[in-house]
């Protein structure tokens, strides 16, 4: 389904009941709103594996502007702050309240400048491999290597410090791509990506800058809602140490942080059973809350 917000049309699926029979009533169940990464991929990222809690949440998967199947607007929109507007008049539009956000890699800093920027309309935030957490290069280039050995390090260095030349691409495909699924197993990113509808025009204005500074502190004290952060030991583009430090950078709320063990970027794809056992923890705590 799409949308119209602002001066784009948003394309929308939707997973599970917002409302349950119990007894003699109907329940109201919480709302997951899954916001993809990239940026410049699309939702379909996050499936099947969180199709697994429409027993206990409605989600809600959205295109964010300039990807998937929504209106790609102008490029001088693709921010991480039009994103977060973006999501906020979203909500306003359906009239979803009190969401909890869940995002993945560039869709957690999303999902962090929404909740600071419309504090009101958050329940909750669900970071999994999170974009923008205080790390370094550094750290990460130490993850591929220690999961590549020196030549993933080297690619990594040239790619990342923002050669783009046909060999620096070819060697970043060839010897960090692979790195980002689980350490010692099989990745099926290529046939999500491969599945998904990528927008290169996005990833490219990303790695130009145009997104703005790709950071989580700058937002960290308007955070107020608890945060549920996943993290993988072995993720070379989040590393796990910046996940450790995050509480640090959100001083003004609940911050739970689980690393989990030969995971690389993208909890919820790699281990979906642990990461779907701490969201239905964390909807507890918040229902509990509430």
């Amino acid at each position: 389904m799409r949308v119209s917000v602002g001066d784009v049309a948003l394309y929308f699926d939707v997973d599970g009941g917002g409302l349950a029979p119990d007894g003699d009533r109907m329940r109201e169940r919480p709302t997951l709103l899954l916001l993809h990464g990239g940026p410049g991929a699309d939702h379909s990222l996050f499936k099947p594996e969180t199709s697994a809690l429409t027993d206990v949440a409605q989600l809600v998967y959205l295109d964010q502007r300039g990807s998937g199947r929504s209106d790609a607007g102008e490029p001088s929109d693709w921010t991480w702050t039009r994103w977060a507007d973006d999501v906020a008049a979203f909500c306003r539009t359906l009239d979803v309240t009190r969401p909890v956000l869940v995002g993945s890699s560039s869709g957690a800093l999303v999902a962090v400048v929404c909740a600071a920027r419309h504090p009101d309309l958050v329940a909750g935030l669900v970071l999994d491999s999170a974009l923008g957490m205080p790390t370094t290069l550094d750290e990460t280039l130490d993850v591929f290597e220690r999961r590549g050995g020196p030549v993933a390090r080297e690619a990594a260095r040239r790619y990342l410090g923002g050669d783009r030349s046909d060999e620096s691409t070819a060697a970043w495909r060839e010897h960090c791509l692979p790195l980002y699924g689980a350490a010692g197993a099989g990745s099926d990113l290529a046939s999500r990506i491969a599945r998904a509808r990528m927008n290169n025009e996005v990833q490219l204005h990303f790695q130009d800058g145009g997104c703005g500074p790709a950071e989580i502190a700058p937002y960290g004290a308007d955070i107020t809602c608890p945060v549920l952060v996943l993290a993988g030991a072995h993720d070379p583009v989040s590393p796990a140490a910046g996940a450790q430090r995050l509480p640090d950078a959100l001083p003004n709320t609940d911050v739970d942080v689980h690393v989990l063990p030969g995971v690389g970027h993208s909890v919820l794809r790699q281990a979906p059973d642990e990461a779907t056992a701490l969201i239905r923890g964390f909807l507890k705590r918040l229902a509990a809350a509430a």
